[in-house]
């Protein structure tokens, strides 16, 4: 009998280590797809020089060919400008889950000359399980070189 009690600590030992090892794993590939879908959004923005209607067809495009549908509460900031898309729609300072957030900041130079604009893309990315619902959101962003002309379409 102490056999077979000893026999089923050590089943549920092994049950709650290999849950852990697949949790982490799963994470970690949903966490590599975000990055890569990221990426794939900041080259975007660097390459049609900003956010305009091009871009903004092309990001969407990205989300829906990677089929990443997680959604994430942009926030509010007084000192940047913050823009939230969802399905192409554009949306300043949202108050709603957005599919992914954008936001501009200008840097000078020394002399005024060199004003270069910057943007920053971040995407959500979440862990959930069916009985226990959403456990565990992040975001995931990143910024684009500078880029000297933009050709906005959505940023004042």
């Amino acid at each position: 009998m102490r056999e077979s009690i000893g026999g089923a600590w050590l089943l549920g030992i092994v049950l709650v280590f290999m849950s852990i090892f697949i949790a982490y794993i799963a994470i970690t590939i949903n966490y590599s797809n975000t990055y890569l879908v990221k990426t794939k959004m900041v080259t975007t923005l660097e390459q049609y020089q900003g956010l305009n209607p091009t871009s903004l067809e092309k990001l969407d495009w990205i989300l829906k060919s990677e089929g990443h549908m997680k959604t994430l509460n942009c926030g509010t900031s007084d000192e940047k400008q913050i823009m939230g898309v969802t399905n192409q729609i554009v949306t300043e300072n949202p108050t709603t889950p957005q599919s992914y957030c954008v936001t501009r900041e200008v840097r000078y130079g020394e002399n005024d000359s060199e004003t270069k604009y910057y943007y920053t893309v971040t995407v959500a990315f979440g862990f959930s399980l069916p009985l226990l619902g959403n456990l565990f959101d992040f975001k995931v962003g990143g910024e684009t070189g500078a880029i000297y002309y933009p050709e906005d379409s959505y940023f004042r």
